[in-house]
């Protein structure tokens, strides 16, 4: 059974290419490498799919401001020294029991397990976290996270920004938690 040392630990996963990758909690010390990761590692579509703000340092200093944050689970996947996932949730303040996730994955590494991999734990977190279920936005183009987040367990229940974004859901049951 997983628990929040484990994350704070880490914990090796095996893609379908062979390659293993370490998945564990964000740590201040990881700001550069975030950065590199957003800038290098995230094509100028994967950057547009996954954020509507600038992936630039002031994003990142906030991250870092934000480590050690009880409302907020972070998580990172190295491949040796680069991050080649990242992916979170945040309690949000009118729903808090239902935190708003958010991932991306290095183009690199797209189609090989690790953002099911990273979702899973991000899942699992909120789970021993007492939260009630996990909420995400993605655009509607986005078909493969769609497929992805289906396959989880999450639901399409309304839309966002302009209608360009489904708004999903996935509904831990009592005993989950």
């Amino acid at each position: 059974m997983l628990t929040l040392i484990d994350l704070e630990l880490g914990i090796w996963t095996n893609l379908r290419n062979g390659e293993q990758v370490l998945i564990r909690k964000f740590r201040r010390t990881d700001g550069e490498a975030l950065y590199e990761f957003f800038t290098k590692g995230l094509s100028p579509e994967s950057q547009k799919l996954y954020s509507l703000q600038p992936l630039d340092r002031s994003l990142v200093n906030i991250v870092v401001s934000e480590a050690d944050a009880p409302d907020i689970l972070r998580l990172v996947a190295f491949r040796g020294e680069k991050i080649v996932g990242y992916a979170y949730w945040r309690q949000q303040m009118f729903n808090p029991k239902i935190p708003l996730l958010s991932i991306a994955i290095a183009d690199s590494h797209q189609g090989l397990g690790l953002g099911m991999a990273m979702m899973e734990l991000l899942i699992e977190g909120a789970k021993l976290k007492g939260m009630e279920g996990i909420e995400l936005h993605v655009f509607k183009h986005n078909r493969r996270a769609i497929a992805l987040y289906r396959k989880l367990g999450f639901e399409i229940v309304g839309e966002t920004d302009g209608s360009r974004q489904w708004i999903m859901l996935l509904r831990f049951d009592r005993d989950e938690r």
